[in-house]
């Protein structure tokens, strides 16, 4: 029995030794087995994360993206990365970006630990998947819109100034590295734009417009551009309606035209003269600044007619349209082509006047002016805005974008540009601080670098910093 017993005990010690070397044997066989799983896991991660990485690169280096890379890269990794634990725990960084007007280069780097199940039995609990890479978007193709305030509070030494400083932004803009890939559209705006060439391809012929109207067929107040009058001697300027301010196009031969009168300062007319009419599709330098030297004032400050014809020069559905140097342009908005409008202007917007009786020129207090010019202002008439009717309103900074009112109208060409991705500059000169015209502005630039607040003559500074980073890293052919 005592012998038995010890024998028991010597089969038991070698039945449990022959299961721990059976364990030890079979943990690095499961290990190894099932590493196999570990590493497809981790080259399916490597995968996805370096595929979702080249997608996040081109759409943070998007010349049209408005928010910050990192930001960009993260979004775009949650919505195109399937793998959950990869896209919670994915460490992003944006170690180098170089961004101008026309170029962004951004590298990327993202690094991902993948936790292993079966290696980690033999002593190997994860790796790490890297990955980097480097999107670039440029775009050697410019159009670019300047919409000018040349209303009559420019008068003197801010003419003179807006002038030169145009003049050299031209000259920087057209130079001879770049010149024949760029076109400007020049569109000056005193009350509202007159649109020389186009004019006769949108306003209403004579034959189906009432001439010349009397004050009573005239005198309609708001219904006025809905009605079709056409002006002996007046300039080419039209009205618009509600449904104008964007970049579309417009209807042909169905526009009033806008009569010859002004408001504030005798002479300078609402709609302005040839010499200040728009300039479009071209990138002929001395044709630009022999306008923009030629440039009379104009009473009014017709700022969201002026920057919806800026939107209009821009806009591909008028490619062919503009004339100019450049017959297929405006191009598409998402061709290589960047598209750039600079606004300037020195006051608030004004609302949309016209006399109640177009034979007397003026319309402000007694102010009124028979078609003689030499006629004393102070005669026919008089008390306090006789002869002057209102079309559209001003509204206020709070206005609605999609309000009838000029606030409204500016507000929904720059939606319309910030939706089409142009780059918008704008620049408030001498302007009043946290006015309508202030706020406006600052709201329509496509960041807050893209507006200039100039306190002084100096609007020469402007230009040229918008100038230098038009042509920053254009890369050459």
């Amino acid at each position: 029995m005592a012998v038995e017993a010890i024998n028991r005990k010597k089969r038991t010690s070698q039945r449990g030794n022959i299961a721990l070397l059976t364990a030890l044997t079979i943990v690095p066989a499961v290990g190894l087995l099932g590493g196999a799983v570990d590493i497809v896991r981790y080259t399916e991660a490597s995968a996805e994360l370096r595929n979702a990485l080249d997608g996040a690169a081109l759409a943070a280096a998007s010349l049209t993206n408005k928010h910050d890379l990192p930001t960009t890269v993260s979004e775009y990794l949650k919505a195109n990365v399937r793998n959950k634990d990869l896209r919670d725990n994915v460490v992003i960084n944006v170690p180098d970006s170089t961004v101008s007007l026309n170029k962004k280069q951004v590298t990327i780097t993202a690094s991902y630990e993948v936790d292993f199940y079966f290696l980690a039995l033999i002593g190997v609990s994860g790796m790490t998947v890297s990955a980097q890479t480097t999107a670039v978007q440029s775009s050697t193709n410019v159009e670019l819109a300047m919409v000018l305030d040349i209303s009559s509070s420019m008068r003197g030494s801010k003419l003179t100034s807006l002038k030169s400083a145009a003049e050299d932004f031209v000259d920087q803009i057209l130079n001879d590295k770049n010149i024949d890939l760029t076109s400007v559209s020049l569109v000056p705006f005193g009350g509202t734009v007159n649109i020389q060439e186009l004019f006769d391809e949108f306003a209403v012929p004579e034959a189906s417009a009432t001439v010349d109207p009397n004050s009573a067929t005239y005198s309609k107040g708001t219904n006025v551009p809905n009605l079709l009058f056409r002006f002996t001697g007046a300039d080419r300027c039209i009205e618009y309606r509600h449904d104008d301010f964007d970049s579309g196009m417009l209807p042909t031969y169905q526009r009033a035209q806008v009569p010859h009168f002004w408001k504030w300062n005798n002479f300078n007319p609402w709609c302005p003269q040839d010499q200040s009419a728009v300039l479009l599709n071209t990138n002929d330098k001395e044709a630009l600044k022999t306008r923009i030297s030629g440039m009379l004032l104009s009473d009014g400050t017709g700022m969201d007619v002026g920057a919806m014809w800026g939107a209009k020069a821009l806009a591909p559905e008028w490619s062919g349209r503009l004339g100019g140097d450049f017959p297929s342009r405006p191009a598409a908005y998402d061709d290589e082509t960047l598209k750039i409008l600079v606004i300037m202007t020195d006051g608030e917007i004004t609302p949309q006047y016209r006399p109640k009786d177009f034979s007397k020129l003026n319309t402000h207090k007694k102010n009124i002016v028979n078609k003689d010019p030499l006629t004393s202002h102070k005669g026919n008439g008089g008390g306090k805005n006789k002869n002057q009717q209102t079309i559209l309103s001003k509204g206020s900074s709070n206005s609605s974008s999609s309000s009838s009112t000029a606030v409204g109208h500016f507000r929904k060409v720059c939606d319309d540009l910030e939706g089409n991705g142009v780059v918008v500059y704008s620049i408030g000169f001498k302007i009043k601080p946290n006015g309508t015209a202030d706020k406006l502005l600052s709201e329509c630039a496509s960041s807050d670098s893209n507006y200039f607040f100039v306190e002084d003559l100096n609007i020469q500074a402007a230009f040229n910093t918008i100038a230098a980073s038009v042509n920053a890293l254009r890369i050459s052919g």
